[in-house]
């Protein structure tokens, strides 16, 4: 998908509520007209650079700066879906998960839920979100980023409480790769673990 696509995109999806010479804002299509949360961009198109904000209760939030117009872009739009997109997780599924008594009912309850290419228990491996045993029966939920590097989305947490969070962000992680393959973007693989980060931690 082209940029003109990418644009068009976020004007369908989204209210684009400011679109100036440097800079443009994005809220949820049923928002108010001063909405709590604002996802915006910024660009200098004379330096190349673009700067990608969180703007909650007029508070400014860097999240990522970019120096091509297209990548920078294709940010705003993944980082609008992840914040304003709303899952529908299944509660029957998290009450089960909830009351699961051993890690081997949880894993039984994720083969049944979940696509297994999205999600690892107690094993390291890309372009998954991974449970990891830590210290005193704690587990923390991790995926990796760019060169391996561990990125956590929470640690220290009980068992029940920990595969909850699998659950949530392996589901995100399964939205993200269909939105990846819906919008057929042309950017590297490196550029593809920046929109994941932001798309799954902001």
């Amino acid at each position: 998908m082209d940029l003109s696509g990418v644009y068009n995109l976020l004007q369908t999806e989204f209210k684009v509520i400011q679109k100036e010479k440097e800079s443009i804002c994005v809220v949820p299509v049923s928002g108010e007209s001063y909405p709590e949360t604002t996802v915006k961009l910024t660009f200098n198109k004379v330096s190349n650079h673009y700067e990608l904000y969180e703007i909650v209760r007029g508070k400014e939030y860097s999240v990522g700066a970019f120096s091509d117009q297209y990548n920078s872009v294709l940010a705003l739009y993944i980082f609008s879906k992840s914040k304003f997109e709303v899952r529908k997780y299944d509660a029957n599924v998290q009450k089960v998960i909830e009351d699961a008594d051993s890690l081997s009912y949880v894993e039984k309850i994720f083969k049944t839920q979940l696509n297994e290419k999205y999600y690892s228990l107690l094993e390291i491996k890309p372009n998954k979100v991974i449970l990891e045993k830590g210290v005193n029966n704690r587990y923390n939920v991790l995926f990796l980023g760019k060169n391996d590097a561990k990125i956590y989305i929470e640690e220290s947490r009980k068992l029940n409480s920990a595969a909850i969070v699998l659950y949530h962000f392996s589901f995100k992680l399964g939205q993200f790769y269909e939105l990846i393959t819906k919008i057929d973007m042309k950017t590297d693989p490196d550029f593809l673990e920046t929109l994941k980060e932001l798309y799954l931690i902001g």
